[in-house]
């Protein structure tokens, strides 16, 4: 083999190696990070609804204690459900591209409802709460519910994740054909095809690496325990979902890694089929 034809195949080597990790980082987010399905079942695996109720309840009751509401007008006013549909609608809303708004609709009326029943059981004339302070009171408790259930960095960063996501699907569709092509030119380059598999072996065995390096590293150094988020339900959500795409990352690192022993014994039998 000439010496400018050995730089070429380790150059394509090296491009079909980047190409390969580009397309498994791709594929990780595109099944992640950028699917709302994810999204939503990691909200479900790290108890996200039952950890946001609590929270929003004890936000609500320090806006109670100021207003002259007692505790328990605020005993069962939050439904697992209510907050689970409206952050549904919010996610699958953000991931669609329609925007990133809480709706407080089913809120505002349960709190209304809620505050009826309360002047009712507690004896209280209607004529004494005025228009004004009711409607204060719920557009306080209505922010406070929509504060609570916005994720952090969503409302800014919603035009740059709509562009990435919709440049994903492109990004592995390219890096799927250009490495295919690739791995095409190495069979159609020459007549012993335990080099090309060689080269082949080469790039899956690179891309293994580099996709296992990164999660490797960030799980070593722990930073993602150490975020610094003041609600425990976003943390938790976070670490939740931080960890499940490391985990995905790790699973491409570990087919790579079952591709490239296989090349390599693909590679030993035609070898020795060519020296014999």
């Amino acid at each position: 083999m000439s010496t400018v034809k050995k730089i070429v195949n380790i150059l394509l080597s090296l491009v079909l190696a980047v190409l390969l990790t580009v397309l498994a980082y791709a594929v990780s987010l595109q099944f992640t990070l950028f699917n709302d399905s994810f999204m939503l079942d990691n909200m479900n695996t790290c108890n996200y609804i039952t950890e946001k109720k609590d929270e929003i309840t004890s936000s609500l009751t320090d806006l109670g204690y100021a207003s002259g509401l007692e505790e328990d007008f605020f005993n069962g006013l939050l439904d697992e459900i209510m907050i689970h549909e409206d952050t549904e609608k919010y996610i699958h809303d953000y991931y669609s591209g329609e925007g990133s708004v809480i709706d407080k609709t089913a809120f505002k009326q349960a709190f209304n409802t809620a505050l009826d029943d309360y002047i009712e059981q507690k004896g209280i004339s209607a004529d004494s709460v005025s228009s004004e302070n009711r409607e204060y009171l719920i557009k306080e408790a209505a922010k406070i519910y929509k504060q609570s259930l916005e994720l952090p960095f969503f409302g800014t960063l919603a035009g740059r994740f709509q562009n990435v996501k919709k440049l994903l699907p492109f990004v592995i569709a390219i890096c799927a054909v250009l490495s295919a092509l690739i791995c095409v030119i190495f069979v159609l380059s020459t007549k012993w095809k335990h080099r090309a598999v060689r080269h082949i072996y080469y790039a899956s065995a690179a891309t293994f690496l580099t996709t296992l390096v990164l999660p490797i590293v960030i799980l070593l150094s722990k930073k993602i325990e150490t975020f610094n988020i003041a609600s425990r339900a976003t943390y938790m959500l976070f670490v939740s979902c931080a960890n499940n795409i490391i985990m995905c990352v790790l699973a491409c690192s570990l087919f790579f890694l079952i591709v490239s022993v296989a090349l390599f014994l693909v590679y030993k039998k035609l070898y020795k089929k060519a020296v014999s």
